[in-house]
């Protein structure tokens, strides 16, 4: 089960290491500035982060990770760590599905539907609402991404607030986050997992999301 409890303020997390970029990257409906938030957060705590951008309406989950590895031999960093909210945390399982050989430190999946999404199947199923999800459905949101074969530490954050817009069209119902399932989050081979009282979209821009996301990138765990 994922752990459910609050944030400790009395141990320190400790400082990340300098040669390391962490990698932040967005779900579905949202651009790279809506990552820079947790980013300026993180930066905060030390680390150096860089907060990408990818088209989810006219390629698939697969081109996008494709478009991120160039991205990322771009900035020339030793070694990264992965943040992905949402969609991000297919694009990242495409990632690093096709690039096994990347220096990849940790990864942390934010509501990251990988088994496949209630909610987008509802909305696939409506004609009217299908284009709104454009390519991510493919191995994507409708499930087929692949599988977390990395023996890096991976973290599974999931939330279990009630808010949004498409919570209201297409609740999510049981344990849930108003848009993800907690159990169409969950990864076999995850290192640790923690279930945090907050929506889908305010995760990314919560303190204590970030706090728990520092800690995971520091220890490996999201214990203290």
């Amino acid at each position: 089960m994922p752990l459910r409890f609050p944030l400790s303020g009395s141990r320190r997390i400790p400082s990340p290491p300098r040669d390391e970029l962490t990698v932040l990257v967005h779900g579905i409906w949202m651009q790279g500035v809506f990552m820079k938030v947790m980013g300026r957060m993180l930066e905060r705590r030390g680390f150096r982060t860089h907060s990408v951008s990818y088209d989810f309406l006219n390629r698939t989950p697969s081109d996008n990770a494709q478009a991120l590895f160039d991205d990322i031999g771009r900035l020339g960093a030793r070694r990264v760590n992965l943040v992905g909210h949402s969609l991000g945390g297919i694009v990242i399982l495409h990632l690093l599905h096709q690039h096994p050989e990347m220096d990849v430190g940790k990864v942390v999946l934010i509501g990251s539907p990988v088994r496949g999404s209630y909610v987008a199947g509802r909305l696939h199923n409506t004609k009217l609402l299908r284009p709104l999800l454009g390519q991510s459905v493919e191995k994507g949101l409708l499930g087929g991404a692949p599988e977390y074969r990395s023996n890096r530490p991976l973290g599974i954050i999931s939330g279990t607030g009630r808010l949004g817009v498409s919570a209201l069209l297409y609740p999510a119902g049981g344990n849930s986050d108003g848009v993800v399932r907690e159990s169409e989050t969950m990864i076999d081979k995850a290192t640790d997992r923690i279930s945090l009282p907050l929506s889908h979209s305010t995760m990314i821009f919560s303190r204590q999301c970030t706090d728990y996301v520092a800690r995971f990138l520091t220890t490996g765990r999201f214990r203290a």
